[in-house]
């Protein structure tokens, strides 16, 4: 959070527990932090938008980085009630805004929140701001606060043209939609009805106590969802985090589908569109990725783990699809960022497109097995035992492997199975990711990887 020369944003912001880590006192230094940045960087008038979620603690936060940056002499532009993360990004490219501020906790637990910088292009500022000796100028130099509900409605109708673009007629299926208690869900309610002929809606109220389940949409926590998906015999699940950028999917099988599995859905759709396209995805991506590029001849391109990495990556070289496993999926040049409503339109689209099931589309794909562990490790320590790594792998390993060194070492088989090695970027762990089409050989090779790892840290 906080480094010798400043403050440090990493990939996902920053995070804390709520009033103690992620408190006033933090808000107020990046608040001017923010500003010295734009102030040193920036000719023009200055103005950035600041959003919030419906966490405890969020408008708090908010109002005293509102506070430090008008201040400052930086100008804002907010709104009156909590918003999702998609709608704040939205609202930086549809202005003459300089930054973007977003206090939300998004998938952490209910105590936790967090600060998410977003720069003029709508991607996520990871880097180091200084914070300035003072900022305080003269009254007639001070910021003014704006609110602009109209951007509200702005973002509402390019969402319902985006569906028009799309030519959908609603899908005759019953569905199931949980927001994670979030402000989502005030969005999808204008949405899913163009999308599906019956829906129905669960955890919907903002409620920051998350009585019904909380934010992370992961199988432990959907549980229930996938429960009431198949009590009420529906025909698909839809969840997003409390801030509505990440989405997952349930079938009506009760299948709860990772984000890897998801991209390659679209991408069968993506390539069959644009054959020549690249896909961009991180280096913890699934092999399912690998298997739908070869069949398709599609390309794909690794980038380092995050959406920051994979918008610079997208946007360097002109890809319009990308994704990652935990549910963020990227479109095209307008949307180089993640929200849940593009994301289930564009599913709904080819779902649309294919009159199948998401079961029935995701039984023709390869049934692979994915296993994540993490092994202690000093921070301080973990560049020396990844450099270990690397020059004796071969070691370990009779058979021929692809080996790719970024943001650690994944060790790619002929058979599409894989190993991944990298240090936490927040933790002390190495993290050992590992795939395989069989289960039994998967733990296996999971294990080979814990033992790389625990060789070279007691070397």
């Amino acid at each position: 959070m906080r480094d010798q020369d400043g403050l440090y944003f990493a990939t996902s912001g920053i995070r804390g527990k709520s009033n103690l880590e992620i408190s006033p006192e933090l808000a107020l230094r990046v608040g001017r932090a923010v500003a010295n940045w734009l102030i040193d960087d920036k000719n023009s008038s200055h103005n950035v938008y600041v959003g919030f979620d419906n966490r405890r603690n969020s408008i708090s936060i908010a109002n005293v980085i509102i506070a430090a940056l008008t201040s400052s002499g930086i100008n804002v532009t907010t709104f009156s009630d909590p918003i999702p993360t998609p709608l704040l990004i939205f609202s930086i490219l549809n202005s003459k805004s300089d930054a973007g501020i977003m206090v939300t906790g998004s998938h952490l637990p209910k105590d936790d929140n967090g600060i998410i910088l977003f720069d003029e292009t709508g991607n996520y500022f990871k880097g180091i701001l200084e914070e300035p000796p003072s900022s305080i100028v003269p009254w007639s130099e001070l910021g003014v606060v704006n609110y602009n509900q109209e951007m509200i409605k702005n973002y509402k109708n390019h969402i319902a043209n985006y569906i028009q673009s799309k030519k959908l007629s609603p899908l005759s299926w019953s569905v199931v939609v949980d927001t994670a208690h979030g402000p989502m869900g005030l969005y999808f309610l204008d949405v899913i009805t163009q999308l599906y002929s019956n829906f129905k809606s669960i955890n919907y109220e903002m409620d920051d106590t998350f009585p019904g389940r909380l934010s992370e949409p992961t199988p432990k926590n959907l549980i229930d969802t996938n429960r009431f998906l198949q009590i009420n015999n529906l025909d698909l699940g839809i969840a997003t985090d409390m801030d509505g950028d990440r989405v997952i999917f349930i079938t009506d099988k009760g299948e709860i589908l990772t984000g890897d599995y998801i991209g390659a859905v679209l991408a069968i759709n993506f390539w069959k569109k644009h054959p020549s396209q690249t896909i961009v995805v991180p280096i913890n991506t699934s092999a399912i990725i690998n298997i739908i590029a070869d069949e398709m001849g599609g390309k794909i391109e690794y980038c380092k783990v995050g959406p920051p990495s994979i918008v610079n990556k997208m946007r360097e070289i002109n890809s319009l699809f990308g994704f990652e496993e935990t549910g963020k999926y990227f479109f095209g040049k307008d949307h180089v960022y993640p929200d849940s409503l593009i994301s289930v339109i564009e599913l709904t689209s080819f779902l649309f497109e294919k009159n199948k099931k998401l079961s029935s589309i995701v039984s023709e794909m390869p049934k692979l097995y994915s296993l994540k562990t993490k092994i202690n490790c000093d921070r301080k320590n973990s560049k020396n035992v990844m450099n270990d790594i690397k020059n004796s792998i071969s070691n370990y390993f009779n058979d021929k492997f692809e080996l790719i060194t970024m943001d650690g070492l994944r060790i790619n088989f002929s058979d599409n199975s894989w190993l991944l090695i990298r240090p936490s970027g927040t933790e002390d762990y190495i993290r050992v990711f590992s795939e395989h089409n069989n289960k039994d050989k998967n733990e296996k090779l999971n294990q080979l990887g814990q033992k790389i790892v625990t060789d070279h840290i007691s070397s």
